[in-house]
């Protein structure tokens, strides 16, 4: 079984145009199997962007075959149980005669459209990590068939596509934009979402190999969601992605400036940025915190940046404020100890819990999270550090287990110094934090009190 996780797969070339019966190439052909739900999708990969695409599809009346070799996930989708915070066990059990997954890619050889949700992290050297998409074209490749639609929806660098593109011509013969059609769909999920936006009613940009290739994923698109909007080209498809991202980091590291003079000023830094929203144009609120998580904020700025090296383009504004934002977790482990020894508190040996390590509300997700390198920085200085996050029931850092609490009043007296890192639902609002004697604020969102200081 091919690996999705291996690098730089070698597939042999094969005449995938006579290995199987060709689907229908037509565009009148394809039109009228994603008009009469014939059309079968393969989605590669059932993480956090790939199985709702996958119920998304399933709902809209297609058969859906889901890959991945995770066989943990492939047995929950099959007994209709979510392992996502967004899903529900009653959404997959809606859609459980349509959506089947499996652990081989084989079972992609029916498949007239396959989209690739596979993770694209960073190596050490802060460029894209490719392996897990290169994998996945590779397991695919072998069941490519003339008229095959293929889209990719993992976030990439611009110009991966272009690569896909020839890597397809290269190992099958099929010429992607005349007799295979390959297009770039960049994922904008965005977990646990508390403003209404879901896969229905987000925007989706679809930029393809030639302009029949971009119609046919806008059709297929334009089944599960509302708005579907087209490029010119699939690097314009990738380079948005990235951008949208990158903006949402230099905002993020101008909040935590922001946040530093509002400390030093003794303003309330939510009051400012509250303030500034009211303006009703040319301004989007960000607020600070003790850094930022997940797989596309604090990944997806390098991928510009790495595109723009390659260029001979300096981002230093993108660079900075990476830099900005990476060492925010390093700022609330100063702050830290700072405060304990204002009250005469050695860090090492300290009792330091931490609420929250997720690393946003209401979700589980442990990528990248602040709450890591915080746990890191406090273990060097000595201090025993400790956690309650109701999403997180059990945690690991470095290989070493980290000690899990209970939310109560005697937790937090018990310590020397509380931090709240991610307000889980109503955490920020419990009256349980009077009993603290001191709390760390990395969210400015507690309630002023005598115990409580902001980061």
């Amino acid at each position: 079984m091919t690996s999705l996780s291996g690098h730089a797969l070698t597939v042999a070339r094969t005449d995938v145009t006579t290995a199987h019966e060709p689907i229908q190439t037509t565009a009148e052909g394809f039109d009228a199997r994603v008009a009469d739900r014939t059309l079968t999708v393969g989605i590669v990969g059932l993480g956090y962007t790939g199985l709702p695409l996958a119920i998304g599809f399933a709902t809209a009346g297609f058969g859906v075959v889901g890959v991945d070799l995770d066989t943990a996930k492939v047995a929950a989708v099959n007994r209709s149980e979510s392992y996502l915070p967004d899903l529900t066990d009653i959404e997959l059990q809606d859609v459980a005669e349509k959506l089947t997954a499996v652990a081989d890619p084989a079972a992609l050889r029916g498949a007239d459209a396959v989209v690739i949700c596979v993770p694209t992290p960073v190596t050490p050297e802060q460029t894209a990590d490719l392996s897990f998409v290169d994998a996945a074209v590779a397991s695919v490749l072998p069941y490519l068939r003339a008229g095959s639609l293929v889209v990719l929806q993992s976030t990439v660098p611009a110009g991966t596509t272009a690569g896909i593109a020839r890597t397809i011509a290269d190992r099958t013969g099929l010429r992607p934009g005349e007799d295979l059609f390959l297009a770039m769909a960049p994922e904008r999920v965005d977990p646990a979402n508390t403003n209404g936006w879901t896969l229905l009613n987000t925007p989706k940009l679809v930029g393809g190999v030639g302009p029949e290739s971009t119609r046919r994923a806008q059709l297929l698109f334009e089944q599960i969601c509302r708005t579907v909007v087209p490029v010119s080209d699939p690097a314009v498809a990738e380079l948005s992605k990235v951008y949208e991202n990158t903006f949402r980091l230099v905002n993020i590291a101008l909040s935590l400036e922001l946040s530093d003079l509002c400390r030093s000023l003794g303003l309330p830094v939510r009051e400012v940025v509250d303030a500034a929203a009211t303006k009703p144009f040319g301004f989007l609120a960000h607020y600070p915190g003790p850094g930022v998580g997940g797989e596309c904020i604090p990944v997806d700025p390098l991928f510009l940046s790495e595109r723009a090296r390659r260029e001979g383009v300096a981002l230093e504004l993108v660079d900075t404020a990476h830099r900005r934002v990476s060492e925010r977790p390093r700022q609330v482990v100063a702050r830290v100890a700072d405060l304990l020894a204002a009250r005469g508190v050695a860090t090492a040996g300290a009792e330091v819990l931490l609420v929250g390590v997720s690393y946003k509300p209401g979700v589980a997700d442990l990528r990248n999270a602040p709450a890591l390198d915080v746990i890191r920085g406090l273990r060097e200085l000595g201090a025993e550090v400790s956690y309650f996050d109701p999403m997180v029931p059990d945690l690991e850092v470095d290989g070493t287990a980290v000690k899990v609490a209970a939310w109560s009043r005697e937790t937090l007296a018990a310590a020397d110094c509380a931090v709240l890192i991610t307000p889980h639902g109503r955490l920020a609002g419990d009256p349980a934090w009077s009993a603290a004697r001191l709390v760390l604020d990395t969210r400015n969102e507690l309630a002023p009190a005598d115990n409580v200081e902001v980061l």
